[in-house]
């Protein structure tokens, strides 16, 4: 399974970088006699951070051809970590800096399916951070190795519901309030003479060493928390969107996106149909999530069928990091017109042709 699901995000990604050199060929070669647009002098983005964003949004040419639609992809795995959630790791360590709840030096902590753990662990040591995370242990192993490629510390746990205290999100959130209890036993204990300790791990004890998967932070934790942090909507909302229309020129017609955390649908959602009523914003959902059921009906599962009261786990799909049975905060802000059930076939079909790419719009 985990090979099938790397081939596809592997051809997905070779697809969409074959299509966007197409693109740009045509482009050039149609204009040759005229200054090309790449040629223009353009400043050098200012490190890691000032790369996530500003992707391109380009016409998949089969699939417009073949609806007679304008069909638009915007190419997220063009960001550092590969995909969108560069847009809400940034946000969310600025965010927590900004607020003093993360400081540098610290661990950011979080419970994710992959993408958003890729995100943190790329972006996080810009901001001088550390990255710990936790995932479960049915998602790709690839996943895991590129974590700690990365440098972030990786915990594999068994998948089990939310409402359990060993679900890999609440462990994520125990990690960084470990994290933190270990940073407020250090502070008491690195005043010398009135004067702090430059190499404050020197102050842990041998003990503290072999009772915390911490000993070398020594700044706090943070957890991220991207399923209800609104900064995952507000990275869509104020970023994503924005260039959408942009880029568009805001000539759209409709929005499609699928769900996880729920904060990219939600923040361009809401920004388009902010700028346009008229825009019709759609979900797409794997089966066995709960959100085609909540756009379309207004309840997302049966009394029996809550999470924690399930006989067995509903996800019967390969696709990761999509579909959950549980209203977010970042869900709670979409603003869409209806909602589509996605099915396996189509999802590989789909990554195994040209026409693959993370989320589309479709102009007329």
């Amino acid at each position: 399974m985990a090979s099938v699901r790397t081939t596809g995000a592997f051809v997905a990604a070779i697809s969409m970088s074959i299509v966007l050199f197409s693109y740009f060929l045509c482009n050039y070669r149609s204009k040759r006699k005229t200054p090309s647009p790449l040629s223009k002098n353009k400043k050098p983005r200012n490190g890691l951070i000032h790369a996530v964003g500003n992707t391109p949004l380009i016409r998949i040419n089969s699939l417009s051809e073949a609806t007679g639609c304008e069909i638009l992809g915007k190419c997220e795995f063009l960001n550092p970590g590969g995909s969108v959630k560069d847009r809400v790791a940034v946000k969310i360590i600025e965010e927590a800096l900004e607020s003093g709840q993360l400081v540098c030096g610290g661990v950011v902590t979080e419970g994710s399916a992959g993408s958003t753990a890729i995100s943190l662990a790329t972006v996080a040591p810009a901001y001088g951070c550390k990255c710990h995370v936790v995932i479960p242990d049915d998602v790709a192993i690839e996943k895991s190795q590129i974590l700690e490629a990365l440098g972030a510390t990786v915990e594999r746990v068994r998948p089990v519901s939310i409402t359990h205290r060993d679900h890999y999100v609440n462990i994520a959130r125990r990690r960084a309030l470990e994290a933190n209890e270990l940073a407020s036993k250090i502070r008491k204990t690195e005043k010398i003479d009135g004067k702090f300790l430059e190499q404050i791990n020197r102050c842990i004890s041998d003990g503290e060493k072999k009772d915390s998967i911490f000993s070398s932070y020594c700044s706090g934790g943070f957890f991220a928390d991207q399923f209800e942090n609104l900064a995952n909507f507000r990275a869509h909302y104020q970023g994503t969107g924005p260039e959408i229309w942009e880029q568009s020129g805001g000539s759209l017609d409709s929005f499609v996106a699928a769900a996880g955390t729920g904060g990219t649908v939600a923040g361009i959602s809401s920004f388009l149909q902010e700028k346009n009523p008229n825009i019709k914003c759609f979900l797409i959902d794997p089966p066995g999530s709960g959100l085609f059921n909540k756009v379309t009906r207004g309840v997302m599962y049966t009394r029996e069928e809550a999470e924690g009261k399930r006989l067995k786990n509903p996800f019967d799909t390969i696709t990761e990091g999509i579909g959950i049975n549980r209203l977010t905060q970042n869900f709670k802000m979409a603003k869409l017109d209806g909602a589509y059930r996605g099915t396996d076939k189509e999802a590989v079909e789909m990554s195994r042709s040209t026409h693959a790419f993370f989320f589309c719009l479709i102009s007329i």
